[in-house]
C-alpha cells in the first residue's frame, strides 16, 4: 500500500430519478449498436504516457481539480504534440507481444494522454450528439474543444456524455486523461488486489459519437414475463431541445430466422429482422415532452404463440420503435429479446419451466495480440469455439464483457454468468465501496448496458470475497435493489471460495444461487474427489431450498507443459464428484437427490495475468485458441455425453435402478467375479452400484468391466457400502457388451457382495 494513499473523493456518476438510470445528468443510455448516424474515433490519436498522482487523479472533480489539471496544457488547442507519439485505438496502452510468454504483455500500470482532432460536418450543428464509451481503464476525464466535458471511474462497464453543446463545424479537439493505479495500491479501486488476470491501461474498447434528432429513443428496456408471450416493454424519451415536443412513437416486432447465412454477420439487431409480427395489444403512444425532460413508457404486450428462446435454440425477436414528429419518421431504435423465463424450484434451476443442468466453461475476454480490446469478429470466433466443446453455460469471467458478447451468446442460444470484479475483496474494500459506491455503479452499469439479452441467465455479486459480514450485507443491499427497482427476470448469485468461510456462508442466505469455487487438494484441504464430494453434501444441508452451483474447477497445466496429465487427472475427480449429485441426468431424468445444478471449468483459453511473474494455464486451448491441450479430448467427450441428447433439460420420468442377476465366483483372496446371467448392454445408465458388506475400511478397489469379445476396462473406486461407479469411465465398446464385472481389492481386505445394480441418478 502507498504510505501516501488517500481515499478518492471522486463520487459515483450513476443514479436514479422515478427509476430511471440517469449519468452526467442524462438518461443512461441503451448501447446496442444503430443504423443510426455514428462518427466512430477509432483509428490514429496522439499520446504521452505520465506518472500520474493517482490520489489527485481519484479525487472530487471541483472547478479547483479542473482548472490544475488543465494547468498541463494537454487539453488546450494551443499544444504542440508533433513530439508525442501515434496510437491506433481503441487498444490498451499496454504493448503486447502475443506471445505466450512471461511479460509478453507489458505491466504499464499508471498515467497516459490521448489527443485527436475530427473534422465534425455542418449538418450536425443542430443535432444531439452524444459520446458513448464501451470501456476505459480505470479513470479517465474528456475534453472537447479545451472544454471538460466529465470523468468515468471503472474499466469494464459503458458510459456515455452528451456533448452536443460542444463540437463545432470543422475541426475539434478531443483529449482524454487516463490514470490506471496499480492493483495492490489503493484500497478503494475496482478491482483492487493483485488479480489473476491482466490490468490494461488505456481506451480497451469502442468509443463514438452518436447523432440523434432533439427528441429521441434513449432507452429500450424489454423482460419477458411469460412463455405464453406476454411481454413488459418500458422505453424512455428525452427532449433535449429548448422547447416542449409532441410525437408519436409506435412499437414494431419481427422474428428472426437463427439458420440465416447473415445470423452472425453483424451485432445490429435491424440485420436480423425477418417478418414483421402483428401485435394487436402494442398500440401507438402520443407523448408530450418539456423542454429537457425525459419520460419512461411502460406498456405490458403479447405476442401470440410465441418461440421461445432456449439452449441452442436461440429464437429472437426485434423490437423496432419508431418516434414520428409532424408525421415524419426523426428516429428509430432497435433491439434483439427472446422469451425464455428462469427461476428456482428448491435445489433446481429451471430454464423455460424445465429443470436444467448447466455445465459450462469460463472465458477470459483477452486475446494476446489485443488484450481485452474485443472486436465482433473476435468475439463470434471465441464463442463458435466454445459452442464446439458442448457446454451450455459461459461464465464470462470475473468482469463484465464486451456488450457485443452478450449480443453474441443471445445468437448462439448459450447462456451466461456474469459478474462484476469485486475480486478477493477483504474488509477495507468493503468499507471503502459502501463509502465511495462505485461497485454499485459498475453493478448498474452492468445490468443496463446488457438488460435485454436473454442469454444472460445469472447475475453474480463477487468472486472469492473474504469479509463475511459485509458481503452478506452487500450482496442483501444488491439483491432488495435489483428485485426492487429494476427486476430483469434474472437470478443473483456469487462466486465464493470454498474455505471462504465455508459450506455455511452466510453471505449466500439473499441469493437465488449458492455458488463457490471449488479447489479441494489444489488451494485447500483434502483430495479434489473426497473434498469436493464432501464439501458440497454440507453445503445442500446448509442450504437445502437453493441449487449449487460450481463456479469453478481445474487445475493450471505449467508452462513447461508438467502439469498437462495432472490437468486432466483433476477435472475428471472434481466432474465426478460433481456430476454424482447432478440434478438432471444425461439422458433427460430429473434427478430426485440431485442439488448440483451448475458446474463451470475454469477455463477455456490460457491468459495473462496482473503481476507477470508467470502466465495462466488453466485453459483447455492455449492462448492462441487453436493449439488443444489433452484435457480437450476428455472434455468434449464428456460434455457430449452430458449434454448433447437433451441440452440439459429434464423432460421425463426417473427410470427406477434395475437389479442385476449375478452368480459370484471367488477366484483368490483378492478377486472375485460377479458373472452377469446375461449379456448386458449397460451404456444407457450412467451408474454401476455394488452394494457390499463386512469391509473393513474404505480400501481402493479395481473394477473391471469385461465384455463377450474378450475385451476389457477397468477404474479404480474407494469401497463404500453402496460403491458407486461411473459407467463413463469405461471403455464403451466394452460398455455395450458386458458379460462379468471383476473386483480386485488389496490383501487382507474382505468383503461381501450383497447386489449390484445399474443406475441413472447413482442412487438407489
Amino acid at each position: 500500500m502507498n504510505e501516501h494513499y488517500t481515499e478518492g473523493t471522486v463520487p459515483s456518476t450513476l443514479s436514479f430519478k422515478d427509476r430511471i438510470p440517469y449519468q452526467y445528468n442524462m438518461v443512461y443510455p441503451s448501447f446496442d449498436p444503430q443504423d443510426r448516424v455514428t462518427f466512430s474515433l477509432a483509428g490514429e490519436w496522439k499520446k504521452l504516457r505520465f506518472r500520474a498522482n493517482h490520489n489527485w487523479s481519484m479525487h472530487a472533480r471541483t472547478e479547483d481539480w479542473i482548472a490544475k489539471t488543465e494547468q498541463e496544457g494537454f487539453a488546450s488547442y494551443s499544444y504542440n504534440d508533433e513530439g508525442w507519439e501515434a496510437k491506433t485505438l481503441p487498444a490498451p496502452e499496454n504493448h503486447l507481444t502475443g506471445k505466450e510468454e512471461v511479460h509478453a504483455a507489458e505491466t504499464y500500470e499508471d498515467g497516459v494522454w490521448y489527443r485527436k482532432t475530427i473534422h465534425w460536418p455542418e449538418a450536425y450543428a443542430e443535432q444531439v450528439v452524444t459520446l458513448k464509451c464501451l470501456g476505459v481503464s480505470y479513470i479517465c476525464d474528456f475534453w472537447i474543444n479545451e472544454s471538460y466535458v466529465g470523468y468515468h471511474e471503472g474499466g469494464f462497464t459503458p458510459f456515455a456524455f452528451d456533448v452536443s453543446t460542444l463540437l463545432k463545424p470543422g475541426e475539434n479537439l478531443i483529449a482524454v486523461r487516463i490514470d490506471n493505479p496499480p492493483w495492490t495500491t489503493r484500497l478503494d479501486t475496482v478491482p483492487a488486489v493483485n488479480n489473476d488476470f491482466f490490468n490494461y491501461t488505456g481506451i480497451i474498447q469502442d468509443l463514438y459519437l452518436e447523432v440523434v434528432p432533439s427528441l429521441y429513443i434513449s432507452r429500450v428496456d424489454v423482460v419477458p414475463l411469460t412463455l405464453q408471450g406476454k411481454l413488459q416493454m418500458e422505453y424512455v424519451l428525452e427532449n433535449r431541445s429548448s422547447e416542449p415536443v409532441t410525437a408519436l412513437i409506435k412499437p414494431r416486432f419481427f422474428t428472426t430466422d437463427f439458420q440465416s447465412p447473415d445470423w452472425l454477420k453483424s451485432p445490429k439487431a435491424k440485420s436480423i429482422c425477418k417478418d414483421e409480427v402483428p401485435v394487436p395489444t402494442a398500440q401507438a403512444t402520443t407523448v408530450t415532452l418539456a423542454s429537457g425532460e425525459s419520460k419512461k413508457i411502460k406498456e405490458t404486450v403479447t405476442i401470440e404463440q410465441p418461440q421461445i428462446w432456449s439452449i441452442r435454440e436461440p429464437h429472437l425477436y426485434v423490437l423496432g420503435l419508431q418516434l414520428y414528429n409532424d408525421d415524419a419518421l426523426i428516429d428509430s431504435f432497435y433491439t434483439q429479446f427472446g422469451f425464455r423465463t428462469l427461476a428456482t424450484d428448491g435445489p433446481r434451476i429451471k430454464l423455460n419451466d424445465q429443470s436444467v443442468f448447466f455445465a459450462g466453461v469460463a472465458r477470459h475476454e483477452e486475446w494476446p495480440e489485443y488484450g481485452r480490446t474485443a472486436s465482433w469478429e473476435r468475439i463470434v470466433d471465441d464463442l463458435t469455439v466454445l459452442s464446439s466443446l458442448h457446454i451450455n453455460l459461459v461464465r464470462t469471467a470475473h468482469y463484465p464483457n464486451h456488450i457485443e458478447t452478450f449480443i453474441a451468446l443471445d445468437r448462439f442460444g448459450l447462456p451466461s454468468m456474469a459478474e462484476i470484479p469485486l475480486w478477493q475483496f477483504e474488509t477495507a474494500h468493503y468499507e471503502a465501496q459502501e463509502r465511495r459506491g462505485i461497485s454499485y455503479q459498475m453493478w448498474r452499469e452492468m445490468i443496463f448496458s446488457s438488460y435485454n439479452r436473454p442469454s444472460i441467465a445469472m447475475w453474480s455479486t463477487q468472486n472469492e470475497s473474504k469479509d463475511v459480514t459485509l458481503r452478506k450485507h452487500y450482496n442483501e443491499t444488491l439483491v432488495h435493489e435489483t428485485k426492487t427497482n429494476y427486476p430483469d427476470g434474472r437470478l443473483l448469485t456469487q462466486s465464493s471460495a470454498a474455505d471462504q468461510p465455508g459450506f455455511h456462508d452466510p453471505s449466500m442466505e439473499p441469493l437465488d444461487v449458492a455458488g463457490w469455487t471449488m479447489y479441494f487438494g489444489i488451494f485447500h484441504g483434502s483430495t479434489p474427489y473426497e473434498g469436493t464430494k464432501h464439501f458440497i453434501e454440507h453445503a445442500h444441508n446448509a442450504w437445502p431450498d437453493k441449487p449449487i452451483m460450481n463456479t469453478e474447477y481445474g487445475i493450471w497445466s505449467n508452462a513447461d507443459r508438467s502439469y498437462i496429465e495432472k490437468q486432466v487427472e483433476i477435472y475428471q475427480d472434481v466432474q465426478l464428484a460433481l456430476l454424482e449429485k447432478a440434478t438432471v441426468t444425461p439422458d433427460g431424468e430429473h434427478n430426485p437427490n440431485g442439488y448440483v445444478s451448475t458446474i463451470d471449468y475454469w477455463t477455456a483459453f490460457d491468459w495473462y495475468v496482473n503481476h507477470n511473474q508467470f502466465y495462466q494455464t488453466m485453459g483447455i486451448f492455449h492462448m492462441d485458441r487453436q493449439t488443444k491441450k489433452p484435457l480437450y479430448h476428455h472434455f468434449v467427450h464428456d460434455h457430449q455425453r452430458l449434454l448433447q441428447q437433451t441440452n440439459g433439460f429434464a423432460y421425463k420420468e426417473v427410470i427406477p435402478p434395475q437389479t442385476l442377476t449375478v452368480t459370484i465366483e471367488q477366484v483368490n483372496e483378492v478377486q472375485q467375479i460377479l458373472r452377469l446371467s446375461k449379456k448386458e448392454d449397460l451404456t444407457s445408465a450412467n451408474y454401476l452400484i455394488v452394494h457390499v458388506s463386512h469391509f473393513s475400511q474404505p480400501d481402493p478397489v479395481v473394477i473391471h468391466l469385461h465384455s463377450d469379445e474378450g475385451e476389457s476396462s477397468f477404474t479404480t473406486y474407494n469401497l463404500e457400502e453402496y460403491t458407486v461407479i461411473p459407467l463413463w469411465r469405461f471403455e464403451y465398446s466394452v460398455q455395450k457388451a458386458v458379460q462379468f464385472v471383476s473386483i480386485s481389492h488389496n490383501k487382507g481386505q474382505s468383503l461381501t457382495i450383497e447386489g449390484v445394480y445399474r443406475s441413472h441418478t447413482g442412487t438407489l
